[in-house]
């Protein structure tokens, strides 16, 4: 904060701002914060494990009724995650809310396109050169604070497991929709040489010969910016784009299974219920599962379970189980008794995670009259940790497409 008061940390200040929404409008990014030392080795580790808890679950599916009933699907995609073979989750980010036990809890997983990579690492490498003159010791960059990382990422990956180093991308997104980190993987594509296309999946069609053509082009290669809900309401437009990651002639990231299983919000029942203790390495799960507050299926909730869930909903929250950005959370302390109990039963019907409601934090240094909350995401590669940022806001749900606003953290 001193330095941020300088002239030259004043301009900083100014000039930092990301993209947030399909509008695209520039918001400012909030000052970086550094956490303490000592942590950094932790984090690692609970990442690994959470990361192969997330993918043991994936490879499960298939064989454990038990997590079938428990980890719901929509009924359009029910078929294609079924005759999909993939159970990696290459990218993911990890929401988490800092406790007053001096812990974490886990709020969500987000395993699809995480936004807020290059943000943070951005502001990072931003900010560095002005605290380390003013004798602020940080620690060493992450991989997302040098600006090719997203082509480099990407490149590598699609390499790794498909044996082929691409020379054209795709960069999936519908029209209208979400683009946030879109412009950065364009950058950092273009910049170690590649050629990037933007498409619609929509717009996606099989040649005879069995590839992917978009905008005239053969891929095999893409970034899939797509939220569940644009891909449902697709409807029938969107079996090209799946048939072609289904049968591996386009490679995205994260796949079938990673995107609507590994990003699915009833990963956390399973994780939080001790009935599935038995599908996970012991030291894996004895470290990541005191950090899962309370989730179920509701659906699969019993008579008593629903009673407390209905009477004191300020325990608790519902969440839809694949969406983004704040949308499909209802916090019962927020939520009328009449909307929460209308609430409840349409959880009820579409199988919605019911959770235990988690308390935000105040960050560091906040006046004691002020309502600041903070959060911690973690982004990893391959179960790596490779980013870190804080959103803090007023409202309960720390989300950028809401109040929150994105601090780069130092790891």
């Amino acid at each position: 904060m001193r330095v941020a008061r300088t002239p030259q940390g004043r301009e900083l200040t100014r000039s930092l701002t990301f993209k947030e929404g399909a509008s695209q409008r520039r918001l400012p990014m909030g000052l970086p914060l550094c956490l303490r030392a000592g942590l950094r080795g932790e984090l690692d580790a609970f990442v690994a494990a959470y990361h192969r808890m997330i993918e043991t679950i994936l490879r499960a599916w298939d064989h454990d009724p038990r997590l079938r009933r428990v980890l719901t699907v929509p009924e359009p995609l029910r078929g294609e995650i079924a005759a999909a073979r993939d159970h990696r989750v290459h990218v993911m980010r990890l929401d988490l809310l800092p406790h007053p036990d001096g812990g974490l809890r886990v709020l969500e997983t987000n395993a699809n396109c995480p936004g807020g990579f290059m943000t943070a690492g951005r502001g990072r490498a931003a900010w560095r050169p002005l605290l380390t003159r003013h004798g602020i010791a940080l620690p060493p960059s992450l991989p997302t604070d040098t600006p090719t990382w997203p082509g480099t990422w990407l490149t590598d990956l699609a390499r790794r497991h498909t044996g082929i180093r691409p020379r054209t991308i795709a960069l999936l997104c519908p029209r209208g929709a979400n683009r946030n980190e879109l412009e950065d993987y364009e950058a950092g594509l273009t910049a170690i040489g590649l050629r990037v296309l933007h498409a619609d999946p929509r717009d996606l069609h099989i040649a005879p010969d069995d590839t992917v053509v978009a905008a005239g082009t053969s891929i095999r290669h893409a970034y899939a910016k797509i939220s569940t809900r644009d891909l449902l309401d697709m409807g029938a437009d969107a079996f090209p784009y799946l048939r072609a990651v289904r049968e591996r002639a386009l490679f995205v990231q994260n796949g079938i299974r990673g995107r609507f299983l590994g990003d699915n919000k009833l990963c956390l029942a399973v994780l939080s219920d001790p009935q599935f203790a038995d599908l996970f390495p012991a030291a894996d799960h004895r470290r990541v599962h005191p950090t899962i507050p309370w989730s179920r299926n509701i659906a699969l909730c019993d008579d008593a379970d629903l009673r407390a869930i209905a009477r004191d909903r300020e325990r608790y929250v519902l969440k839809r189980p694949l969406d983004t950005r704040g949308r499909g959370v209802l916090i019962g302390r927020e939520t009328p008794p009449a909307q929460w109990t209308a609430a409840v039963e349409h959880a009820l019907e579409s199988a919605w995670l019911v959770q235990e409601y988690v308390p935000t934090a105040r960050p560091p240094a906040t006046p004691p009259d002020s309502n600041l909350r903070h959060d911690l995401c973690l982004g990893a590669v391959d179960g790596k940790l490779v980013t870190a940022v804080t959103r803090a806001g007023r409202d309960e749900r720390l989300n950028v497409a809401l109040s929150a606003r994105p601090h780069p953290v130092y790891l």
